[in-house]
């Protein structure tokens, strides 16, 4: 798999961008996909297609920096636990005012393969062994100081090997358990007036589960109701259960995402009255492209 794509198309494709959000209509724009916080573009070029991740505009060169060397070190880290990750490249562009866009470049892989769909398409003994096959990749990466988002959307099944895609939020934490991610960046999409309280009050909740394999794996579980794959859970947490310290249950799995959809339901609404308050009153383009409601 390459990452090897032409400057100009990512120029084009940041200029589209911009467009889409000075005039509120993102239509010419290719979705690939989306998460709660943002979506995922395919930009098409000559040399194959590619998945395109747009990262909140940095306020300038040093904080990219910042960012790219997080992000780097956590590849390494990931690779180094043996999890394959697709492969990335963070590309850039310098705007005039100094601010600095950003996207996460990946070679578009095989949406036929995605774990999500997968656990629709294929059968029982699939499940199981893939399951297997994901809980092997938590024991192996997850610690206190290193954290991985592994719902099944995030995750390709590439000739019996696992492949992980989301490595945009790059969860590390230093030795006073506190965020390697610049957090505050990454809350910039929320209205201005909430970004502290918010920031304060929710990123434990947000980012805890992340760090150990129990709350990566109820993540997991809990983000199958929203996947419509809940019919698979009973047999999950056998498989889970035989390896965790601690036992999950059905009731804990579906009480953890009633709260956490609650959570992303108020993020979301937030930030569609932030875009309505930027459009509507203060007559100047969002800043962000924000992912569809989604069916909970």
């Amino acid at each position: 798999m390459s990452c090897t794509v032409p400057d100009g198309e990512l120029r084009a494709l940041e200029a589209r961008v911009a467009t889409a959000l000075a005039t509120a209509d993102d239509t010419a724009l290719d979705i690939l996909g989306h998460g709660e916080v943002t979506l995922v573009l395919r930009l098409r070029t000559a040399e194959g297609a590619f998945a395109c991740k747009r990262l909140p505009v940095f306020p300038d060169r040093e904080r990219f920096e910042r960012y790219r060397g997080v992000l780097d070190e956590y590849l390494r880290r990931l690779g180094s636990a043996g999890l394959r990750v697709a492969p990335t490249r963070l590309w850039h562009m310098e705007l005039p005012s100094g601010r600095v866009v950003g996207y996460c470049v990946q070679p578009a892989l095989p949406e036929r393969r995605l774990c999500s769909r997968l656990l629709h398409t294929e059968g029982e003994a699939w499940a199981k062994d893939f399951f297997d096959r994901f809980l092997d990749r938590i024991e192996a990466v997850v610690t206190p100081s290193l954290g991985l988002d592994a719902q099944a959307a995030n995750w390709v099944d590439l000739d019996g090997e696992l492949v992980h895609l989301d490595i945009t939020t790059p969860l590390m934490r230093d030795h006073r358990a506190r965020e390697r991610l610049d957090v505050r960046l990454f809350f910039t999409s929320l209205p201005w007036v909430l970004r502290d309280a918010v920031r304060l009050t929710m990123t434990r909740s947000i980012f805890d589960k992340f760090y150990t394999p129990r709350g990566v794996v109820l993540d997991f579980l809990g983000n199958l109701h929203k996947e419509r794959l809940d019919a698979l859970i009973p047999g999950f947490l056998e498989q889970a259960n035989a390896r965790l310290g601690k036992p999950l249950d059905a009731a804990e799995v579906a009480a953890y995402y009633a709260s956490d959809a609650r959570m992303w339901e108020l993020i979301q609404r937030l930030r569609r009255a932030d875009r309505f308050w930027h459009r509507r009153v203060r007559r100047r383009p969002y800043p962000f492209l924000l992912p569809p409601a989604v069916d909970r």
